[in-house]
């Protein structure tokens, strides 16, 4: 996801693109035009929309000299809830009413809290300029605000002003501690310095510069220190690649960017101004998802209903095959409550008690009339009053022998099939009639 900065300052416009990616940011691009005519704004806009047409969030930094901001003193932490006293903390202490101000809350060192505000109607016809343009901003904030990421690491103890030649922010061990816009240049920048040491007793031991004002050659003398160009090192020359100059130069939309990254920015895009088109975005893509899951969910309520179909089809035919076979079986029986049931109880009525008795009280008769010189009976089969016997006798008259002995079981017996083997003993078949009494 691409971030475009858009910095607004008093005369020129710069657009810087960071690409942010697992919480790191690189850069770019970056493009400065100066701002002269009133419809220059719109133009540079629209140039930068027919150019570049990827997704990205907007975020607008405004001048310094179009906020408003106060110390004061409240017994709260937290910035949302302070964000939402302030108008009535500032009801009657502003130029204008505060229903046409939009608010925001910086928490600051000694435990007080930086109000800030902007005229509404002028963000509003900025908002409408950018939206025209096809880069209605994310987020509306002002770059003084977050430089704190820009204080260089050997500074980062003892008290430190950062400026761009336009805002004069000082930090006491990376705590903001006072902000302010500037429009006198050094002299102001000298003396804001020196009211405010006398005033909270400190004193500013370096005064770090960037942006334009980086590029100016200036040695003045102020309170005892000298502006000194912003040192570039750390995270913030990773992202310019350890290019010095560009870093030093963007320096402002870099700790926008950071600041958004990590969620503590200050925005006055809220209330009746607060951004509504990525919600709306947002709610367009659940509607497709919807659309898309319910799809999915009638598709497998089809699917399951067609398999239900199909089941239930194959059911009531086996059923009605069940019925018929009944039926055919049973034609003066009126419909039974389980036809399969009744089925298996009369196959198990006709065939089961008695034929399985009397199949083992012939099996008994014939074991019994088998004799020692019969070696063993291999196969029986019993089909109705038909029986069949084959088996190993040591001889031929043994076979005759239990033919005989097998005469009180059948009639009509005769031995057939008779194979010798190589040990002198013979395989047999012998088949008969069961006698009436053995059926």
């Amino acid at each position: 996801m691409n971030l475009l900065i858009i910095q607004l300052k008093k005369n020129e416009l710069i657009l810087t693109t960071f690409r942010r990616r697992r919480g790191e940011l690189s850069f770019i691009e970056a493009s400065r035009h100066p701002l002269g005519a009133e419809d220059s704004l719109s133009q540079i806009l629209q140039s930068v929309t027919a150019e570049k047409s990827e997704e990205r969030r907007v975020i607008l930094s405004i001048p310094a000299d179009h906020l408003f901001m106060r110390e004061m003193e409240l017994p709260i932490a937290d910035r949302r809830k302070v964000r939402e006293l302030l108008p009535l903390e500032l009801k009657g202490e502003t130029a204008v009413d505060t229903d046409q101000l939009v608010f925001d809350a910086l928490l600051l060192d000694e435990g007080k809290v930086l109000a800030v505000w902007a005229r509404q109607q002028w963000l509003e016809e900025t908002i409408a300029l950018l939206k025209t343009s096809g880069l209605e901003p994310e987020i509306i904030t002002g770059s003084l605000f977050h430089w704190q990421s820009l204080i260089p690491a050997e500074a980062e103890t003892g008290t430190v002003a950062l400026t761009d030649g336009e805002s004069l922010v000082i930090y006491r061990d990376r705590q903001p501690l006072f902000f302010r816009p500037l429009t006198g240049g050094e002299r102001e920048t000298a003396r804001t310095l020196a009211a405010v040491e006398i005033a909270k007793n400190i004193t500013v031991e370096r005064i770090f510069s960037h942006g334009g004002h980086s590029r100016r050659e200036t040695a003045e003398s102020l309170t005892g220190s000298s502006i000194s160009p912003l040192a570039v090192a750390g995270p913030f020359a990773e992202t310019f690649a350890g290019d010095a100059d560009a870093a030093r130069d963007l320096a402002g939309t870099y700790a926008v960017a950071r600041a958004v990254v990590a969620g503590d920015n200050i925005n006055l895009r809220s209330g009746s101004l607060a951004y509504t088109a990525g919600a709306a975005k947002a709610r367009r893509k659940l509607r497709l998802t919807a659309i898309l899951a319910a799809t999915v969910v009638v598709l497998l309520l089809a699917e399951a209903g067609l398999r239900w179909y199909l089941v239930k089809k194959d059911l009531d035919s086996l059923n009605n095959s069940i019925t018929k076979i009944y039926r055919e079986v049973f034609p003066t029986r009126k419909k039974a409550v389980d036809e399969v049931a009744e089925l298996k109880s009369e196959i198990k009525r006709l065939s089961g008690g008695k034929a399985s008795s009397n199949t083992l009280k012939v099996l008994k008769s014939l074991a019994d009339a088998k004799g020692d010189d019969i070696s063993g009976v291999f196969e029986t089969e019993i089909d109705g009053d038909q029986v069949r016997l084959r088996g190993d006798a040591k001889s031929v008259q043994a076979v005759n022998d239990l033919k005989l002995k097998a005469a009180s079981v059948l009639t009509g017996a005769e031995v057939g099939e008779t194979k010798s083997k190589p040990d002198g003993s013979v395989t047999f078949v012998l088949r008969g009639t069961l006698k009436e009494g053995n059926i």
